[in-house]
């Protein structure tokens, strides 16, 4: 049997219990607890593709281990109130109709707003027009993330939250006319009590100077449209997520760079610029039209070695589902 078919059977043999155990009562703990350990999965996952190559009877036993906590994670990570009998309160705030703006979710909030006390806030910096570089570092755990239309600011940052705050810093660099923001989480270490957890951001950059992005996500869901910015690099750090990136044909070389742990990715990739793709990792599960496999986890689009503007996608994933797809 293959470690892919091993995963699978374990995965669903102990998701079936965990649902015979909830309609039986089996269970009658904080499932929430639970949640604060998935960076656990990275863990295992990273090991697994080491043993992969290397040690086939420690691979199966990482193999078994990821089979086994998967189910329990995604189970304390977004229905562990269900378990218990209680209403079910942990929310990313995820929109399914994927509305255009944070003022469409006000209905919800008010709705909710006994169970989850909502704050919102608006965070701007000025643009300078000596500006020509930009890098921005985001940071966040588990929630709604969202990069949209162009602004007139350097970057606004409109926050919902029911627990800790967002804080931004900027230095800016008259000599190398650069500016560096930190976005992130005033509080690293957040406690969610009964499961209760709403944060959502909507980022609107300028599209005047070329941009390097640093973005580090625990869960939750990712909706990145950056087809309208020059971006010179990227690198995303994902747990337990579903994340949309979109990119554009404003840079002639840009450079991608994707871990991946229990997570579904697509990324969007026009066709007038040359992709080529480089994967890691084992159990992954992978979608790559229109193109053609090089030979050591390397794919490229046929235009790849005469184009005039490259991209660079290096992928690494532990138990993964990934897309690339050409618009």
């Amino acid at each position: 049997m293959t470690t892919r078919g091993l995963f699978w059977g374990i995965f669903l043999i102990t998701l079936g219990v965990v649902f015979l155990g909830r309609n039986y009562g089996w269970f009658d703990f904080d499932w929430s607890f639970l949640s604060q350990f998935w960076p656990l999965l990275i863990i295992l996952a990273g090991l697994n593709m080491i043993f992969s190559r290397r040690n086939r009877s420690a691979a199966i036993v990482t193999t078994v281990l990821l089979a086994v906590t998967v189910p329990l994670a995604l189970v304390s990570a977004f229905g562990s109130n269900r378990w218990n009998g209680d209403r079910f309160e942990y929310r990313y705030d995820r929109d399914e109709d994927n509305e255009e703006s944070m003022e469409d979710d006000d209905d919800d909030d008010r709705d909710d707003a006994e169970a989850v006390k909502v704050r919102s806030n608006h965070i701007a910096e000025p643009m300078d027009a000596s500006i020509e570089q930009a890098s921005l570092k985001f940071e966040s755990g588990a929630g709604r993330f969202l990069i949209g239309e162009p602004s007139d600011s350097l970057i606004e940052a409109n926050t919902r939250l029911s627990v800790s705050n967002y804080s931004m810093s900027v230095n800016r660099d008259e000599t190398t006319r650069a500016a560096d923001i930190d976005l992130k989480l005033d509080d690293d270490h957040i406690n969610l009590r009964s499961g209760e957890l709403v944060n959502r951001v909507n980022l609107n950059l300028n599209p005047r100077p070329v941009w390097s992005f640093s973005f580090g996500i625990g869960a939750g869901q990712a909706d990145f449209d950056l087809s309208a910015y020059n971006v010179k690099s990227l690198e995303l750090n994902a747990g337990a997520a579903d994340i949309d990136l979109k990119l554009g044909d404003k840079a002639p070389d840009s450079n991608v760079r994707i871990e991946a742990g229990v997570a579904s990715v697509t990324v969007k990739v026009p066709r007038t610029v040359a992709c080529q793709v480089e994967t890691e990792g084992a159990m992954n599960s992978q979608k790559l039209d229109g193109f053609t496999e090089i030979g050591g986890g390397v794919y490229q689009t046929p235009d790849y070695g005469t184009a005039t503007k490259k991209l660079t996608i290096h992928y690494q994933g532990g138990m993964s589902k990934f897309n690339v797809e050409r618009y």
